[in-house]
């Protein structure tokens, strides 16, 4: 039995209204022995490395497909396409900008989409057998907005620099949340904070202590 809970939504449209979504919970990860093992369970006549076989195979030709800029269709499971982007370390270039500073040996794959086929969905759907478990709310702040503002500045003034996991300590927001409300703070040429540096290094600081 598949068990689901319901959680609450960040106020993105900073309307004030609760917002809830669904989530499956996971009981754990099944490994790819065991899942070998499960699909020839049924009594299908094959074995499991004759299925680790076609696996291995499909996945080689999958890839070289995708590698050439096809996409793949798969009856039952879904679509297969490529997403690309720049390489570590390289920023997407501004659309107006008169010349490209991209090469193509700064761009990568980066992923790869699946457009799940409805019939799976619908597969699924018919061996859920659902039960609720409870509800998961979002870990709040006893501040307002501007008053965690005013905190994340007193905080630089003492500390001159913080990170995201400082900002969470400090003001008792959910990670994602207090993520999000940084950058907000730093969009807004007002808030007097500002960062520096990039990906795992970026620290938050004061307007004028970006050196």
């Amino acid at each position: 039995m598949a068990r689901f809970v319901k959680r609450e939504m960040p106020d993105l449209h900073n309307d004030g209204k609760p917002r809830a979504y669904y989530k499956m919970e996971t009981y754990r990860n099944y490994g790819s022995d065991e899942f070998l093992d499960y699909v020839v369970s049924t009594g299908v006549g094959i074995s499991a490395s004759m299925v680790e076989a076609v696996l291995v195979q499909v996945t080689e030709k999958l890839s070289d497909l995708l590698g050439m800029g096809y996409t793949v269709n798969v009856k039952g499971l879904g679509t297969f396409s490529t997403k690309i982007g720049p390489k570590k370390g390289k920023e997407v270039e501004d659309l107006n900008a008169s010349k490209g500073k991209l090469n193509a040996s700064s761009v990568e794959v980066t992923g790869v989409n699946l457009k799940v086929d409805k019939r799976l969905v619908k597969k699924i759907n018919k061996h859920c057998d659902l039960q609720r478990a409870g509800e998961r709310r979002l870990q709040k702040s006893p501040h307002t907005e501007a008053e965690r503002l005013e905190m994340a500045k007193q905080y630089l003034k003492k500390n001159g620099k913080m990170g995201l996991s400082d900002y969470v300590a400090l003001v008792g927001l959910s990670q994602t949340t207090a993520h999000r409300e940084l950058y907000k703070f730093a969009d807004d040429p007002n808030s007097g904070i500002t960062y520096t540096g990039r990906g795992p290094k970026r620290q938050f600081v004061l307007v004028g202590e970006e050196k």
